[in-house]
């Protein structure tokens, strides 16, 4: 049973997983009730800002009292794993999957000590293994968890993505154009790339920008009024939203990701499928995806930045086509849904007498 703290989540970052887990095993999803439809079955549990209410947290309760004490809980997102940590102390076996540590890696040392040490120590029946991303989000679990008979830390690289175009993608270099895809918020550096993009530009540079994802001006996504003021005078960057992948990702020919921290970023393993070199913020997470395929630069350090995209553009046709061959082969070794697949079955498979 995947638990996730909001439906659409889950049917974007997990449903590829569950949908081939089941061909081997029973699943089922109980997500938090954003009204977001799906062609297949989901309970829901009422939610506010993707966090359970109170109602919701009954509603989940409730919920899982119909599923045996064998079934497997797979507990997805920081909020929900606290939750389920706390409401479920009783259940044998139980994973924790992070997407990313999120309010976990909070500034505020007194708030992140009080859920850490809580979480750890509050007195639970079973084994509960915790499931992250990456190597950075790893070894901060198996440090902290080092003393806890009870606790394991697992790593598994994302959810996978299962790419249906058979045949080999060219990449078009005779121009620099830069992409980003996903949700356009201040902490996944957009405004920092926008600045770097304009500053070129205006310095008589080739290059261009293509954002995939909508601004949200109800939310703000941590972005003051100016700020927002300045991404809507470089409107023409933004493309909107699109399900359709190849339209998305044959737009640019470097994937760009300056975010301030990730678990495991679903559309930079896009990229990597399309073949596409990756240009990402030094950070947790997108440390695990650089390797002769791209170039790593200081999140929320405009020239830094700008010295990359100089550097990149500098680069001899060879040289992008043979990052973008390495794009290739660290996704088919790492990144597909059937790589994921089978090491969550190897993962099933180990920890079955602690399930039992």
């Amino acid at each position: 049973m995947f638990i996730v703290n909001v439906d659409w989540f889950f049917d974007s970052h997990r449903r590829p997983l569950e949908k081939r887990l089941s061909k081997d095993y029973h699943t089922s999803i109980v997500a938090g009730d954003s009204g977001y439809a799906t062609e297949y079955s989901m309970e829901k549990f009422s939610v506010s800002a993707r966090v359970p209410t109170i109602k919701g947290i009954k509603q989940l309760y409730l919920t899982v009292r119909k599923f045996s004490k064998d079934t497997i809980f797979v507990v997805v997102s920081p909020v929900m794993i606290i939750v389920c940590h706390f409401l479920f102390r009783k259940r044998s076996f139980i994973i924790y999957n992070f997407s990313g540590l999120g309010f976990l890696r909070s500034k505020s040392r007194l708030i992140r000590g009080l859920i850490l040490q809580s979480f750890l120590n509050y007195p639970v029946k079973g084994t509960r293994v915790i499931v992250v991303q990456n190597k950075d989000d790893f070894n901060y679990f198996d440090e902290l968890a080092r003393d806890k008979d009870h606790i394991h830390t697992e790593i598994i690289a994302g959810s996978g993505f299962e790419k249906k175009q058979v045949h080999q993608d060219s990449l078009d270099i005779s121009r620099l154009v830069i992409g980003y895809v996903g949700r356009v918020r201040k902490d996944k550096g957009i405004l920092d790339l926008v600045r770097a993009v304009t500053d070129l530009q205006n310095a008589g540079y080739s290059i261009n920008l293509k954002i995939w994802g909508n601004l949200d001006d109800s939310t703000r996504h941590g972005f003051s009024e100016s700020e927002l003021e300045e991404l809507k005078s470089q409107s023409h960057y933004f493309q909107g939203f699109s399900k359709d992948k190849r339209e998305i990702f044959s737009s640019f020919n470097w994937f760009c990701l300056p975010s301030n921290g990730e678990g495991l970023s679903k559309a930079a393993i896009e990229a990597s499928s399309f073949g596409l070199p990756l240009l990402l913020s030094n950070v947790q997470g997108n440390r695990d995806m650089i390797k002769d395929n791209g170039f790593l630069f200081e999140y929320g350090d405009v020239e830094n930045l700008k010295r990359v995209l100089v550097d990149i553009s500098n680069l001899s046709k060879e040289e992008v086509q043979n990052m973008s061959e390495t794009s290739k082969s660290m996704f088919e070794v790492n990144w597909t849904l059937e790589s994921v697949y089978n090491k969550w079955k190897q993962l099933l498979v180990k920890y079955d007498t602690f399930s039992a």
